[in-house]
């Protein structure tokens, strides 16, 4: 077995089974407390209003409000989002305002996916190194990150109720996104859009 084939046969014996056994686990953990993951989505959302409702930001109307999964925030297994609120220029906004939101609660299980695989790959001796592994995590990243879309979709209608956010003076067409930092992004408000996009196009 080439090192090809070993990496394939990784993959296809242990990367996919043990994925889908934390995406299980993933899906369960949201359902058995999306009550309190959603009150903390709006804590989150109502931090940043509030930032946004300081003096220095009163001078812009707002256009975006964006929470973005980063990877190279991944790979030091910092599961913060970085939550950003910008002008009507969006990513060329020179001054945006920022906070976080902490999605362990989803991406905690990446981190367990990571060092299984790490054990399972021993056997193939150095056919399978820890880059491979490593390569693969931030691959099936995205898979999670759903979660935290589902959970955004489920908390928005709640989160544009709060008096932070109606005290925002914003663009007509404002933006609530969620995705990949300067990558792909879906509209989360407002939920007629809900389609994907590209934020660097």
């Amino acid at each position: 077995m080439n090192r090809l084939e070993a990496l394939d046969h990784f993959h296809k014996t242990y990367g996919e089974a043990v994925l889908n056994q934390k995406l299980h686990q993933v899906a369960s953990l949201y359902e058995h407390r999306k009550e309190e993951l959603i009150f903390s989505f709006i804590q989150s959302f109502q931090l940043i209003c509030l930032q946004a409702n300081s003096a220095e930001m009163a001078k812009i109307r707002i256009g975006y409000i964006t929470y973005s999964m980063r990877r190279t925030y991944l790979m030091d297994r910092n599961y913060n989002y970085v939550i950003e609120v910008y002008g009507k220029d969006w990513y060329f906004d020179p001054q945006p305002w920022h906070g976080t939101y902490d999605a362990g609660w989803a991406f905690s299980l990446l981190a367990e996916l990571e060092d299984e695989l790490n054990q399972l790959r021993k056997p193939y001796m150095n056919k399978v190194i820890q880059p491979d592994v490593e390569r693969y995590v931030l691959q099936v990243a995205w898979e999670f990150h759903q979660y935290i879309l589902k959970l955004a979709k489920d908390a928005i209608q709640q989160a544009v109720q709060l008096p932070e956010f109606q005290a925002l003076k914003c663009e007509n067409d404002l933006e609530i996104r969620i995705g990949e930092y300067k990558g792909i992004s879906e509209v989360v408000y407002p939920t007629a859009y809900g389609v994907l996009h590209d934020s660097t196009g």
